[in-house]
């Protein structure tokens, strides 16, 4: 007997949203590239700046799972969703954006961690470019998820969009649109030979040029699974951290022996998430600090949504963190 499996629904409104609009959530461009308001950043450029829309778009993509795993999808009212769905979607209007977007938080915050990343790195003398509202997603969670046909399509179109820029070097933010352009897409796009660098790798070359932080403190470092595994970054969050005068405290399990953050399964298990995100949590603050610090979207989120009611642990990106020695 052959039993047909069939995918949850959401990962099916997130793929076809990312093939069709060029991001998970449907969204603009120009609210994607908000967060560069007045920075005057160029659109051409040797070094590109790339955000993905990773930051941007994750308090979105996080309520969208909680509005529709809440629901039975056999379901009277999930069907009633999704047939309004169906009708938004022949009008041209998103309604995953609806949804999320009436219940999406930290918008600002996470959109802010792309304009602060910016702020560093042209503090250590980088001039970079950007596409603006021409920027699109890096199609990860095609690859991740198994969308491999649509993914061999998606990349040549994003390849396209990258090279309108003149860039040799792209700069991720995220670890995992850094892993997909560096080992995914050469084997999908023929001659995509750019040099793929992190924030973190760049901000580690000219650490000595970073401004000592007020009063740092001790901090622990939640190892990004892909930083740290995938592209070997590990030892240069601590040295970055150093040159800034934190104190680095090292949870039970780290660098390439970090444990998950409970990210990955956000979408399909997000009670799961939870549970995991909680624990890595608690093994964090077994350094002897409650100041958390990572360097991806993901873990960022799932760190936070891993947090007892009532935890006093402060949970920031690497980004939050160095931009301090630049208001200082």
């Amino acid at each position: 007997m052959v039993v047909e499996m069939k995918l949850p629904t959401v990962l099916d409104i997130i793929s076809d949203n990312i093939v069709k609009h060029g991001n998970p959530l449907a969204l603009k461009g120009s609210e994607v590239a908000a967060w560069a308001k007045g920075l005057d950043l160029p659109v051409r450029g040797e070094l590109l700046f790339y955000t993905g829309g990773e930051y941007q778009l994750l308090p979105f993509i996080d309520s969208l799972v909680k509005t529709i795993t809440h629901i039975d999808q056999g379901s009277k009212a999930f069907s009633m969703m999704m047939g309004v769905r169906n009708m938004l979607d022949k009008a041209g209007i998103s309604a995953e954006k609806i949804y999320s977007s009436v219940l999406a938080k930290d918008r600002e915050r996470y959109n802010s961690i792309c304009f602060k990343a910016a702020k560093v790195l042209q503090g250590l003398g980088y001039e970079f470019c950007y596409a603006g509202n021409e920027e699109l997603y890096s199609g990860a969670l095609l690859y991740e998820l198994g969308y491999m046909e649509d993914m061999k399509v998606y990349v040549k179109k994003v390849a396209d969009r990258i090279r309108k820029s003149g860039a040799k070097t792209i700069v991720c933010l995220s670890p995992h649109a850094a892993e997909v352009f560096k080992f995914v897409y050469p084997k999908m796009v023929e001659g995509f030979d750019m040099e793929i660098r992190t924030f973190v790798d760049l901000v580690w070359q000219r650490r000595d040029k970073l401004g000592i932080i007020p009063t740092p403190g001790a901090v622990v470092i939640h190892d990004s699974c892909r930083l740290a595994r995938e592209l070997g970054i590990h030892q240069e969050l601590r040295d970055i951290l150093v040159c800034v005068g934190a104190e680095v405290k090292e949870a039970p399990r780290n660098r390439e022996w970090t444990s998950c953050c409970g990210g990955p399964i956000k979408i399909l298990f997000p009670e799961l998430s939870h549970v995991i995100g909680s624990r890595r949590v608690n093994e964090l603050k077994e350094s002897g600090t409650e100041h958390i610090l990572t360097s991806c979207p993901y873990c960022l989120s799932a760190l936070e949504g891993g947090q007892a009611k009532g935890d006093s642990a402060i949970v920031e990106d690497l980004i939050e963190f160095l931009y301090r020695g630049i208001e200082a």
